[in-house]
């Protein structure tokens, strides 16, 4: 299902938005962080194009790194088709320290090497996995400096609509709003 659009002016990246007329979605996704980007490439893989809205000029990198033990790394990013990128740069951490706050004693912990494949948790950068997730995507389908004043909904042959009012005076109608 493609969206229609009546206008569009689009630019990614550091450049504020122009206002727009009225827009309809299938499926609009408020936020580019983890969970917004990693919901619209899964969305993709199934054949369904969603519109992702963030507030920011860009994508944000507020965090420093996470770290994802081995069957996060193969359900999530696998699935989303993006752990062979992140892997070569990113590889499992062998050894690590737990503290123990009220001793203060530290305490080595190594992990196993399957296989000749080592198998642990892998610390990444956070700006790393976004990059990655929006390199799925197509360059329409993340809109920047996209500020929402409003969100209500409408009804529309017998189903509601949810109705995302920007602050520019644009509006998108959408049937699914993430």
């Amino acid at each position: 299902m493609e969206s229609k659009r009546e206008q569009e002016s689009y630019q990614r990246e550091g450049v504020k938005q122009v206002a727009m007329e009225t827009t309809v979605e299938d499926v609009v996704i408020v936020g580019a962080g983890i969970a917004g980007l990693a919901t619209a490439v899964a969305l993709k893989r199934a054949g369904i194009e969603a519109l992702v809205l963030e507030r920011s000029e860009g994508l944000r990198a507020t965090g420093a790194a996470l770290t994802l033990y081995p069957n996060a790394w193969r359900s999530a990013l696998d699935a989303l088709g993006i752990s062979q990128k992140l892997a070569t740069r990113y590889p499992p951490t062998l050894k690590g320290h737990v503290i123990y706050l009220d001793t203060g004693e530290v305490q080595e912990v190594s992990r196993p090497i399957t296989n000749e494949v080592p198998v642990g948790p892998r610390c990444l950068h956070r700006k790393a996995l976004l990059e990655a997730l929006a390199d799925e995507l197509t360059i329409h389908s993340v809109r920047f400096s996209s500020k929402i004043s409003a969100i209500d909904t409408q009804q529309h042959e017998g189903s509601s609509l949810a109705i995302v009012h920007w602050e520019n005076g644009t509006i998108i109608k959408t049937k699914v709003l993430i």
